[in-house]
């Protein structure tokens, strides 16, 4: 079966991880995002805290990275339209997309890894396929980036950002969530219109949140 066979959201996301692979650039990253915002109520993965882990490339690199993302259903804003960001059934799985929403800002707090040479996943429009066995998990193929980030994920310990989380640059992370927050509340006022979520504290005790 070719891909095309089946649907408008496989064709959106194999597009997408084709534009963005090869690359590690996050120069017009927050610009971008806020150019491909459209804003969908369905079924979606939500990537801001996941865990990743690392894709080995045939040229010994590490391009991609597979992260454990929160199959959600609500709101959210993303790169691609409505009808092609419709979850699809082929055989066992279930394809959709992960976009962004600010659901996790009142109960996670942002860590900050602010060192250039910091590697994170960039997850937003990534590919995902839900576990089957874990309906409420996903998995997604994000392009890995270098730079300084912020992520949800870590638990506000420094060490974290020694490891691969899906993130934001500092830019992109504060559009997104102004963006979503300015639209739900003009459009969508019975929507909690949450404010960015608090930054980690300076130094963290094991466990802080």
């Amino acid at each position: 079966m070719s891909i095309r066979a089946l649907g408008p959201l496989l064709v959106t996301l194999f597009a997408a991880a084709a534009a963005n692979a090869a690359s590690r650039d996050v120069g017009g990253l927050a610009d971008k995002l806020k150019s491909a915002a459209t804003f969908c109520n369905g079924t979606y993965a939500l990537c801001i805290k996941a865990p990743c882990t690392p894709i080995a490339s045939a040229n010994g690199e590490i391009d991609s990275a597979l992260c454990s993302c929160d199959v959600v259903n609500g709101w959210s804003m993303g790169p691609a339209s409505c009808a092609a960001r419709e979850p699809v059934q082929h055989g066992r799985y279930s394809f959709l997309m992960s976009t962004y929403s600010n659901l996790f800002n009142a109960t996670n707090k942002t860590l900050s890894c602010s060192s250039a040479e910091t590697e994170w996943a960039w997850c937003y429009g990534a590919p995902c396929v839900v576990d089957p066995s874990a309906p409420k998990k996903a998995s997604c193929t994000c392009p890995v980036k270098q730079s300084a980030a912020n992520t949800l994920g870590g638990d506000c310990h420094k060490v974290a950002c020694e490891g691969l989380w899906s993130a934001a640059t500092p830019q992109a992370d504060a559009g997104a969530s102004t963006i979503f927050a300015a639209y739900m509340k003009k459009n969508n006022p019975t929507v909690p219109s949450l404010p960015p979520a608090e930054a980690c504290p300076a130094t963290s005790a094991p466990g802080a949140r």
